[in-house]
C-alpha cells in the first residue's frame, strides 16, 4: 500500500477508535443544546479555518473578518526534471502555480461566509461554514461536526474553457463554469497537543470532457466521492506540524497514469494576530474546487511546491477596532 494510503488509514483508525466508540452520533445531534452549551467547550482544535490544502472545523468569530493571502510556488524538487533545470527557476520560486485571496466573515459564532479568487482557472470561490456540533472537555461530546458548502466559478474565456472539445456541437453555456462541493468536517481534539479530522466530500462539476482511464477502462464523471484526513501536532505553544490528504475514490482515479491524490505537509506558527503556514505539496491548484480533478505530480516522483499562508484577523465591533 502506498504511503498516501497509509496517511489515510491512520486518520481514520484515530478517528473511528477513539471519537465514536464514546457515543453513537445520532445520539450526539440529538443533545438537548442547553445542556451543551453548559459544558465546557474545547478551544483551539485547530488555529485556523485552514490547514494547508483543508479547512477546518474551525469558524470566525461573530462580526469578525480574516483576510487570507495563499501562494504556491512550481516544484522545488522533481526527479523527472534535472537539478540544474530546477536551479535556474530558483527552485519554483520563479513559476508561481496558484495565487489565492480570500476573505472569510463570521455571521455568527458558528455560522461564517467566504468569498476568494484563485489564479487557476481564474476561480472565484463563494462559501458557506456552519459549527453544527462542538467537543466539549469531559469527552461526552468527543467530536467537532462543522458543515461546509462551496460553489466555484471559473471567469476564463471561453476558449480556454472548452479547450479540451475536439468537436464543440452544443451552445455555450455559463453553468459549464459551476462547480460545487459539500463537505463534512469532523474533528477532536485528542490532547493539548494533537487533533484529527475526517473529511467526507461531494464534488461535483456542471461540465466535464468525457475522457477513459487507460489503464482500466473507467470513464470519467460528474461526480466524485471524496474522503480526506487531517494531522495537527503542536510541539511548542506557537508551533505545529501540519498535515492534510484527500482519496478519490472513483474508479476513473484508481491506477490513473496521470492523476494523483493531493497530500500537504507542512509547519505553522502563530504571530500575535497572524497565521503563519509553510508547507510542501503535489497539488498546484490552491482551491479544493480545483486540485480535486487536476492533481498530476506525485511525491513518489519528488514534485513537491513550497506554499505559504497569511492570515489576518480583524474585529468589527462598534469602536472598529481591529483586533490584536
Amino acid at each position: 500500500m502506498e504511503c498516501h494510503s497509509k496517511f489515510l488509514l491512520f486518520i481514520l483508525f484515530f478517528i473511528y477508535q477513539f471519537a465514536f466508540s464514546q457515543e453513537e452520533l445520532l445520539n450526539l445531534l440529538s443533545l438537548d443544546s442547553n445542556q451543551t452549551q453548559s459544558k465546557e467547550l474545547v478551544t483551539a482544535t485547530w488555529k485556523s479555518i485552514r490547514l494547508a490544502n483543508t479547512q477546518t472545523t474551525e469558524t470566525i468569530k461573530k462580526n469578525h473578518l480574516e483576510y487570507r493571502i495563499l501562494h504556491r510556488f512550481g516544484n522545488i524538487t522533481n526527479s523527472q526534471t534535472s537539478f540544474n533545470q530546477i536551479a535556474h527557476t530558483a527552485f519554483g520560486l520563479d513559476n508561481a502555480s496558484d495565487i489565492r485571496i480570500a476573505f472569510d466573515y463570521g455571521i455568527l459564532d458558528n455560522l461564517s461566509v467566504g468569498i476568494g479568487r484563485s489564479r487557476m482557472k481564474e476561480m472565484i470561490d463563494l462559501s458557506v461554514k456552519y459549527a453544527l456540533l462542538r467537543q466539549t472537555k469531559d469527552f461526552k461530546v468527543p467530536i467537532s461536526i462543522s458543515l461546509l458548502s462551496s460553489l466555484g466559478y471559473s471567469a476564463m474565456n471561453t476558449n480556454r474553457l472548452y479547450s479540451e472539445v475536439q468537436n464543440k456541437d452544443f451552445k455555450t453555456r455559463e453553468s459549464h463554469r459551476i462547480n460545487y462541493f459539500n463537505q463534512l468536517l469532523i474533528a477532536s481534539k485528542f490532547t493539548n497537543k494533537l487533533s484529527l479530522q475526517l473529511m467526507p466530500t461531494w464534488f461535483h462539476r456542471n461540465f466535464i470532457v468525457q475522457k477513459q482511464n487507460p489503464n482500466n477502462q473507467k470513464w470519467d464523471s460528474n461526480n466524485y466521492f471524496i474522503l480526506g484526513g487531517a494531522f495537527r501536532f503542536k510541539f511548542t505553544d506557537r508551533m505545529a506540524i501540519i498535515a492534510d490528504y484527500y482519496y478519490n475514490f472513483h474508479p476513473f482515479y484508481r491506477n490513473h497514469p496521470e492523476l494523483k491524490n493531493p497530500l500537504a505537509i507542512g509547519y505553522e506558527v502563530e504571530t500575535g494576530g497572524h497565521i503563519f503556514t509553510l508547507f510542501f505539496a503535489n497539488n498546484s491548484a490552491i482551491l479544493e474546487n480545483n486540485f480535486y480533478t487536476t492533481t498530476t505530480d506525485s511525491w513518489a516522483k519528488r514534485q513537491l511546491k513550497f506554499s505559504f499562508c497569511l492570515s489576518r484577523n480583524f474585529s468589527f465591533d462598534r469602536k472598529m477596532k481591529k483586533s490584536s
